[in-house]
C-alpha cells in the first residue's frame, strides 16, 4: 500500500466518524499490522491538527475468546480524544454511529508518570490516582466492521465514545470486580476474567507497549482498561448503566 493511500484511508476513517458513512475495505488486502499501526496514528494527528486533543488510551481485545477470533497474539491499543469523552449522565448523539455497541469498563486515572517498559502490576499501582465505573461505546468505521486484525487497528480499535463516572480509590479487590451492564431493559453481567484476569495486567500490558512505542502514560491519562462483558448492542435504548462492584456506577443517555 503507497503513502498515498495510506493517508487516504486515514483521512476516509476520520472524516466517518463525522458523516456516518462507512469506509470501503476494497483495497485493503495488502494491510498488515505495521501498516495499520501507522494508518491509526495518521488519524491521531489529523484530529489533532483539527483541535481534538488526546486525553488517554483504551485498551481491546482483553478477552481471550475475542483474541482467538481476531488470530491475535495479545491486547491492542487506542486513543481516547477529548470530544469523545462524555460528562457522566450526558447524551451521546448516535446519529453518525452505524452498528454502536456497549461495554462496562474499570477506567484508571492516572496520577504518576509510568515510562517503564518492563511494568508490573506493582508499577500501576502506584501510578493509579483513582479508578471510575465507565461505558464504552465501541463502533466501526468500516463496511461490515473489522474482519480481520489489522482494519481494527487501523480504526483506533473501534473507539467511538466513553462516559466515565465518579472517581475513588483504586480498590484493593480490583481482580475480583464484576459488573452488571443494563442497556434499556437488557442486562449484561461481567467481570475481570475478561480482563486479562485483572484490569491492572491490562494497564501494566498498555505501560509496556506505550514504554516501547511512545513515552509511555502520564498523569492525567485516562485509561479504559478493556470490556467488562460481551459488547452489548445499543439497538434503539436510549440510556445504559454500568455498575461495578467497589467501583461504583455510571449512566449515559443517547440520541
Amino acid at each position: 500500500m503507497e503513502a498515498s493511500s495510506i493517508q487516504s484511508v486515514a483521512r476516509d476513517l476520520r472524516l466517518a466518524t463525522r458523516s456516518g458513512a462507512p469506509v470501503s475495505t476494497l483495497g485493503t488486502e495488502s494491510l498488515d499490522l505495521q501498516l495499520a499501526a501507522i494508518i491509526a496514528a495518521h488519524g491521531r494527528e489529523i484530529a489533532e491538527a483539527e483541535g481534538d486533543r488526546v486525553v488517554g488510551y483504551k485498551i481491546g481485545l482483553t478477552a481471550a475468546a475475542v483474541r482467538d477470533s481476531f488470530n491475535a497474539d495479545g491486547p491492542v491499543q487506542g486513543y481516547l480524544l477529548e470530544s469523545t469523552l462524555i460528562e457522566a449522565g450526558g447524551s451521546i448523539s448516535t446519529e453518525a454511529m452505524r452498528n454502536p455497541a456497549v461495554e462496562a469498563e474499570v477506567a484508571f486515572i492516572i496520577g504518576e508518570p509510568l515510562n517503564n517498559p518492563e511494568a508490573t502490576v506493582e508499577d500501576v499501582i502506584a501510578a493509579t490516582k483513582a479508578v471510575a465505573p465507565a461505558i464504552e461505546i465501541v463502533d466501526s468505521r468500516w463496511t461490515g466492521g473489522p474482519s480481520n486484525l489489522p482494519l481494527l487497528v487501523a480504526d483506533n480499535t473501534n473507539a467511538a465514545a466513553a462516559v466515565v463516572g465518579e472517581p475513588v480509590e483504586l480498590p484493593a479487590d480490583i481482580a475480583a470486580a464484576t459488573s452488571l451492564l443494563t442497556v434499556g431493559t437488557s442486562e449484561h453481567p461481567g467481570s475481570t476474567e475478561t480482563v486479562m484476569g485483572n484490569p491492572l495486567e491490562s494497564v501494566a500490558w498498555l505501560a509496556r507497549y506505550l514504554a516501547q512505542t511512545a513515552d509511555g502514560l502520564k498523569p492525567g491519562d485516562v485509561i479504559l482498561s478493556g470490556s467488562m462483558n460481551v459488547p452489548a448492542p445499543l439497538g434503539d435504548s436510549t440510556t445504559a448503566t454500568a455498575a461495578i462492584t467497589g467501583v461504583g456506577s455510571v449512566s449515559a443517555n443517547f440520541h
